[in-house]
């Protein structure tokens, strides 16, 4: 593909549906919210993008020596990477057989072929049947609608990983395992309140700030009123620790269970970290201070 066609293939995407929204966002900053300087800021950047990618696609070699196999297979790593597919999914594909895959030496590779294969795409509602081929795929608008979201939110999405999806005739497709793995994490607790809390079931934003952090707060501050005495110290660290063993486990399956911006989950399962070291902490400054009560 020449600079020709790359400049046609970012301005059809700028002027279209299917621009990201990273990029997009990034050039209305610098061009200070001027949509037509936008739009050729977005044409070169993009640009640059394209040829990345296509270098990328090309066979790399680290050996000094290349042989038979090399020249076949990539690790899978490296095939994630150019595809922009998560390593799991990309052995998912394998074992179904959409993808040529081999192990050597306990490792996974795939064949280079695959990398320029064409996915085939069947329109099928995610709402038509239960059973179905995983090589499957549903237009984005389907999906969108299936998730309650926009359909800008899915590409989105899928641009940032969370998804996996594909440009198929100039349209958006996204594989048909996604439809599985949002059904089987929607399912609720039949427990009580606590079982829905460790489960993640309140979501992220009210498992975190309502119960990780105003209800903690709330209880820390009557306890410690009440605290005249090591003992009594003692009796609230083990209240305070077997109230937030079901907070932070609802957290860290609410992270999880997220679909939005990555970040969010992440720092949300940072608090978690920080917040058992904490406890941890205080177990172990309340046994110091016993041994020298």
């Amino acid at each position: 593909m020449n600079d020709e066609e790359l400049y046609l293939e970012a301005t059809c995407e700028v002027e279209g549906e299917n621009k990201s929204a990273a990029l997009w966002a990034k050039v209305m900053a610098l061009s200070e919210g001027d949509s037509d300087k936008a739009k050729y800021k977005y044409i070169k950047l993009r640009v640059e993008q394209l040829k990345t990618s296509k270098k990328e696609r090309n066979p790399v070699f680290t050996k000094k020596t290349v042989n038979e196999f090399d020249l076949k297979y990539m690790p899978l790593s490296e095939f994630s990477r150019i595809k922009s597919i998560p390593p799991y999914k990309v052995l998912d594909m394998i074992r179904d057989g959409f993808y040529i895959g081999y192990i050597k030496d306990n490792q996974w590779y795939v064949s280079r072929n695959e990398v320029g294969k064409a996915d085939i795409v069947k329109n099928i509602s995610p709402r038509q049947k239960t059973s179905h081929s995983k090589e499957e795929y549903i237009p984005i608008e389907e999906f969108a609608e299936f998730k309650g979201i926009t359909t800008e939110k899915a590409i989105a999405m899928i641009r940032d990983g969370f998804y996996q999806g594909r440009i198929m005739n100039d349209r958006w497709f996204v594989h048909y395992s996604e439809v599985e793995q949002t059904t089987q994490s929607i399912q609720p607790s039949t427990g009580g309140f606590f079982s829905k809390l460790a489960n993640g079931d309140f979501g992220l934003a009210k498992t975190y700030w309502l119960y990780g952090v105003l209800v903690s707060f709330i209880i820390t501050n009557i306890l410690v009123k009440v605290i005249t005495s090591i003992s009594a110290l003692v009796t609230f660290m083990i209240i305070f620790t077997a109230y937030q063993i079901p907070v932070n486990m609802g957290i860290w399956r609410a992270s999880d269970k997220y679909q939005g911006p990555n970040v969010w989950a992440m720092l949300a399962k940072i608090g978690v970290v920080l917040s058992c070291i904490v406890v941890a902490i205080g177990f172990f400054a309340i046994a110091g201070l016993l041994k020298h009560a």
